[in-house]
């Protein structure tokens, strides 16, 4: 039999008519990321999940990387990833939210990961580690606040370059002793639309790719800052599904120079955990009568 490097099968594969035969016929070898092809194929999600996972932690070569990022990526056709772990969460976790950020201010690009947990138990400790041991929130303070018998769980960090994409564990601690933990895979953004700046006031908006049309539709956020107290605080924003501004609509606001922010965010699941890459841009804006 033929022997074929994992980052052509997938290629041949899609290219023949019948995906279920194909999957017989030419997965002769039993790779992890073989396994996680054929799965994929068969519709099988959490296994092709769970051998992605197998494949990362057995140190993959750089192009093994790039084909891993693909396989994550062409799974959320399927349902935007809500298949990958069909498990769901213990009953004390409401929501988690994995929020990579990519802020472009004037000439200078920086980046943020947060982590946003609701819970009905009290958290004490929340951890993100790359595998197989670095923790990415180590130096992230964990702050709690406590609203209508819910916990609402926050962390967040900068980060000096972008979070590689990789196997992550996130890890639940609550102050009664009840622990979660959970495999997470981030691939590399593969944004459908993107913002930049058009003018010293306005922006237009990149579209590179058909939009999955299983997942939601990306977010456009416009928001004003002003100077309170010396600092930005907010204070004005509107939210976009659809029919997207390209400048700032009008508002109430009175004439004063401001920090104009506007972001993209793309959102796709493993199971119930919703991950997101949101792209920022900055600049200062002259808001006149």
């Amino acid at each position: 039999m033929l022997k074929i490097e994992p980052r052509l099968l997938l290629l041949l594969i899609l290219l023949l008519p019948n995906h279920s035969w194909a999957a017989r016929e030419w997965f002769t070898e039993q790779t992890s990321i073989i396994r996680a092809h054929k799965a994929l194929l068969e519709g099988d999600l959490k296994q092709s999940f769970d051998s992605m996972v197998e494949a990362w932690q057995s140190n993959p070569e750089p192009y093994e990387k790039e084909h891993l990022d693909g396989l994550l990526l062409k799974g959320l056709d399927v349902d935007c990833g809500r298949g990958f772990d069909p498990s769901g969460y213990p009953h004390w976790l409401d929501k988690l939210t994995i929020q990579r950020q990519e802020v472009q201010n004037t000439g200078r690009l920086s980046y943020s990961l947060n982590i946003d947990v609701l819970t009905t138990l009290d958290i004490n400790k929340l951890s993100f580690i790359r595998w197989p041991s670095r923790s990415l929130l180590t130096h992230a303070k964990l702050t709690n606040e406590k609203v209508n018998d819910k916990y609402h769980n926050n962390s967040q960090i900068d980060l000096n370059t972008e979070i590689e994409s990789g196997l992550y564990k996130i890890q639940l601690e609550t102050t009664s002793g009840k622990n979660w933990e959970h495999w997470v895979i981030l691939a590399s953004p593969n944004n459908e639309q993107s913002v930049r700046w058009k003018s010293k006031d306005s922006w237009i908006i990149d579209k590179t790719a058909l939009l999955n049309r299983y997942c939601p539709l990306p977010v456009l956020d416009v928001m004003l800052y002003g100077i309170l107290d010396g600092d930005y605080k907010k204070v004005w924003s509107e939210e976009y599904e659809s029919n997207y501004p390209k400048t700032v609509p009008a508002s109430n606001l009175p004439a004063n120079r401001y920090l104009l922010g506007v972001s993209m965010t793309h959102k796709h699941w493993q199971g119930l955990i919703s991950i997101e890459y949101k792209q920022v841009i900055n600049k200062t804006y002259d808001l006149s009568n």
